[in-house]
């Protein structure tokens, strides 16, 4: 009995809230403003003023990181030049191909055949031919270092 009550509320209440969404909806789509737009020209007249913005920058703060303050440097001082380092062309790496592991069953040595601008080597983990040198021997690759530069060769 008491579902009922409340059943006969709430369905106007929804329809009335739904009556009002849809008539907003279709209330503003239908209506058509003919009010016709004026087009005004703006004569602006132009001045000859010029206004000059000066402002100084005050050099005199506080450092949020270091906590210092920095001054401004004085006039007097010399003015400290920037000599450019000169920066060596990166050599090249030779070409190196990994050919394979060959491992001794009874020590457990591990030699790999690496070819080296087109040479073939047997190198053990170490060992530098031509400036490469072989670092670590894996599986699938190796690692090698040229002018302090590490590489990995798969096969």
């Amino acid at each position: 009995m008491k579902n009922k009550k409340l059943l006969y509320i709430l369905i106007p209440g929804t329809l009335i809230v739904w009556g009002i969404i849809i008539y907003k909806i279709f209330g503003n789509i239908n209506t058509e403003n003919n009010v016709p737009i004026q087009h005004t020209e703006f004569n602006m007249k132009q001045d000859n003023l010029t206004i000059n913005d000066t402002f100084s920058i005050n050099p005199d703060y506080r450092d949020p990181f270091l906590g210092k303050t920095h001054k401004k440097p004085d006039d007097n001082q010399a003015v400290k030049t920037i000599v450019p380092k000169i920066i060596k062309a990166p050599t090249p790496w030779p070409n190196i191909v990994y050919g394979g592991i060959i491992k001794n069953q009874k020590s457990n040595k591990q030699l790999a055949l690496v070819q080296i601008n087109g040479q073939g080597y047997t190198m053990k983990p170490g060992e530098t031919i031509s400036e490469v040198q072989l670092n670590k021997i894996y599986k699938d690759s190796i690692e090698v270092i040229f002018l302090k530069e590490k590489k990995f060769i798969s096969k």
